[in-house]
């Protein structure tokens, strides 16, 4: 089995960069906003406004903190115009602060729920979670990629390394004897994390199935998506989790 290629962010021109750039800023409010939404469905909007009270002087020190040194000395309003002169090195660095200052919101979020209501109310609104940002993603990925319509796998597999965790967290894919996919995270920020911490891998294979199957979904209706190993399954320790990706066959 062959690598599929360098179809990766940081190979991408400067003018797609900054592109992306202005996806991935949406991608911070709007996942903030979706983690609301469904704790307030699911644990109520009491508890959820109290969750949110709770994290947001954190998050929002965390992302100025982060991101202000990106943007001092520009007041243009359009997103073009205030990066359009960085220097492409600067490009990539702000790309990976916006997608830790996501994956930041991601954790508080996640660690308010679960300190106020325990880790299983805490693991269904964030099992929810993913599955509407995914779908969120491939939406987005496609209209970048310009592509209307259903993608095949080598779209998925583009699409895979478009994702705003993908610009923090290594992966890899190939190609099996089949023509399916398969796609493996070899590096992942929350486990790693964890890991340094003594702690044991975070059991995320139900948010996972989730978010891979309904951002496999948003490329193409017909890709079945199979979960090859995630936590709580044994992993590998090169690898964090593995999916496997096909099309339908007519008729099934």
């Amino acid at each position: 089995m062959a690598d599929v290629g360098s179809f990766e962010i940081e190979n991408l021109e400067n003018e797609d960069l900054i592109r992306l750039i202005g996806i991935f800023f949406g991608h911070v409010t709007i996942h903030y906003g979706i983690w609301f939404t469904e704790a307030a469905r699911i644990i109520g909007l009491e508890r959820a406004l109290e969750c949110e009270n709770k994290i947001v002087r954190r998050h929002a020190s965390g992302a100025i903190k982060r991101l202000a040194p990106h943007l001092k000395s520009y007041n243009q309003d359009d997103i073009s115009a205030i990066f359009s002169k960085k220097p492409r090195n600067e490009l990539l660095i702000l790309i990976r602060d916006i997608a830790k200052t996501w994956v930041a919101g991601d954790g508080f979020w996640f660690q308010a729920i679960e300190g106020k209501e325990g880790m299983a109310s805490a693991k269904n609104v964030n099992d929810s979670c993913w599955s509407i940002f995914a779908r969120l993603e491939s939406f987005k990925i496609l209209d970048f990629l310009g592509i209307d319509g259903n993608g095949g796998l080598g779209t998925l597999d583009k699409a895979l390394r478009l994702r705003i965790y993908s610009s923090i967290n290594s992966h890899s894919s190939e190609w099996d004897q089949e023509g399916n996919l398969l796609f493996r995270m070899t590096e992942c920020r929350v486990q790693q994390a964890r890991r340094r911490k003594g702690m044991p891998d975070y059991p995320c294979k139900s948010a996972g199935i989730r978010e891979y199957t309904e951002f496999a979904r948003g490329i193409n209706p017909d890709i079945v998506t199979e979960c090859v190993w995630c936590p709580p399954d044994e992993v590998p320790e090169s690898h964090f989790c593995a999916w496997k990706f096909r099309l339908k066959l007519a008729g099934t």
